[in-house]
């Protein structure tokens, strides 16, 4: 990659950093209640009802999938109506939400990212829920590991709905023509040096590569580093440039640039669903999309460990806007209601996102796919070894940012793993000084 892609990435690191502080300053001085609901269309057999405006980031299948179960709430009862607005994916509905702000006018309920909830926290624009919950509705109803994560300080702002981990898929007809064993590694050594045995292997005409690696997410390194006994951070101090972070990271650059069986792709699940790549980690979310592209059997294992597991949450959860008349988050809440309890099993029987409550966990139609598929099952089953983000991951916005341009650096050019690292320390502390004063207000023990 060139000098000018990454000058043209820390311009949107900038501009990232922009929306976050103005995200962070826009609700002071503002009265709870006096943000007006952003506008949209109502059709008139709902005209009588109270509006709700959900802000969505999910596109195509999982969209329509959305839809549907909102338009079962909306026929549910005679007192509401949901409409919602589509956004391309997180960044956009983000950018779009921080700049809500400056006019005054924001959504009800939004679908915010693992990470972004946390920013809109720190702005104090979330309404607290714990409140909210009753003997009809209780936060059990919810998966412990995920409702933990949207907990502060013992009181509850973002919920969960479309929550994942990655999962390590491999092709089945590649592993047994190469003569691998048919599961998963069980540790990054093994997994390379099933890659030195793969060499030379063509699968129907084509050389194969052990592993595509994802440029684009940073969240599969995030787990990487744990499973290397390293991390991003231990609370607000940065491990980024420790030892064991820095093992992670050459363990990649080896089996790219010295192994050259692993390669930075453009698009991992295409190359896999193509038979380009014999493995990939991808999110489960991906796991339905992948069993309809692809031609062949393919087996779903546990992430790799190291010295210990490392496997990432990740995906998005529900944040009702604190800055909204009481009377639209009442009816917020119902409709979060409807999703927990109605809406979350079917959302997870069409997506592929983890269930995350009792009534998707417990639904009869979930384990029969999941006894029908066993991929299925072999998600919810890493759940137990899963944990949420490291600290500075989730509340300094540019850690993101900056660990893609480590990645590409060090994925594409071969650039030293510990350098590299060492100067994202410093590229990113002027950040975490910026935001250390709302964390230790509002977050630190």
């Amino acid at each position: 990659m060139t000098g000018t892609s990454f000058s043209r990435r820390r311009l949107l690191t900038a501009a990232t950093a922009a929306a976050a502080g103005l995200a962070l300053n826009a609700c002071a001085g503002r009265s709870l209640g006096d943000y007006a609901q952003v506008s949209g269309q109502v059709p008139d057999k709902f005209a009588r009802r109270q509006r709700v405006v959900l802000w969505s980031a999910f596109t195509s299948h999982n969209a329509e999938v959305l839809q549907t179960i909102i338009d079962g709430f909306n026929a549910s009862q005679t007192d509401i109506y949901c409409e919602i607005q589509l956004f391309p994916g997180y960044t956009a509905l983000d950018s779009k939400l921080a700049a809500s702000f400056a006019v005054a006018q924001v959504p009800d309920l939004v679908t915010l990212s693992d990470v972004n909830w946390n920013r809109y926290f720190l702005a104090e624009a979330l309404e607290p829920l714990s409140g909210y919950f009753d003997a009809s509705f209780r936060p059990d109803f919810f998966h412990p590991t995920f409702l933990a994560e949207g907990t502060i300080r013992n009181e509850i702002y973002w919920l969960p709905w479309a929550r994942s981990t990655p999962l390590f898929y491999y092709n089945k007809e590649i592993f047994a023509g190469a003569g691998l064993p048919d599961r998963g590694p069980k540790t990054f050594t093994e997994l390379r040096e099933w890659g030195q045995q793969l060499k030379g292997y063509k699968h129907r005409g084509s050389p194969v590569k052990m592993r595509a690696y994802n440029g684009k997410d940073d969240w599969y390194f995030q787990g990487s580093a744990w499973a290397f006994g390293g991390a991003y951070s231990d609370g607000m101090t940065s491990k980024l440039a420790s030892e064991e972070t820095i093992a992670a990271l050459e363990f990649d650059r080896a089996f790219i640039h010295d192994d050259q069986m692993a390669y930075l792709a453009s698009d991992v699940n295409g190359d896999f669903a193509s038979g380009v790549a014999a493995t990939i980690c991808t999110s489960t979310g991906a796991l339905t999309s992948l069993l309809k592209a692809t031609d062949f059997e393919f087996g779903a294992a546990f992430l790799p460990e190291q010295v210990q597991p490392g496997v990432p949450t990740g995906g998005s959860g529900l944040a009702i806007m604190r800055n909204s008349t009481k009377e639209r988050k009442q009816a917020t809440w119902e409709l979060v209601k409807y999703l927990a309890q109605t809406g979350a099993p079917e959302w997870s029987l069409n997506t592929g996102y983890l269930p995350v409550t009792t009534s998707a966990l417990d639904s009869p139609k979930i384990k029969e796919r999941n006894a029908k598929t066993p991929q299925y099952q072999v998600a919810q089953d890493q759940l137990s070894r899963a944990r949420p983000p490291d600290t500075m991951r989730r509340y300094v916005n540019e850690l993101i940012s900056e660990m893609l341009i480590v990645l590409q650096k060090v994925y594409s050019a071969n650039a030293d793993p510990a350098e590299t690292l060492r100067e994202a320390v410093r590229n990113l502390d002027p950040a975490v000084q910026r935001v250390m004063p709302k964390y230790r207000r509002l977050v630190a023990p």
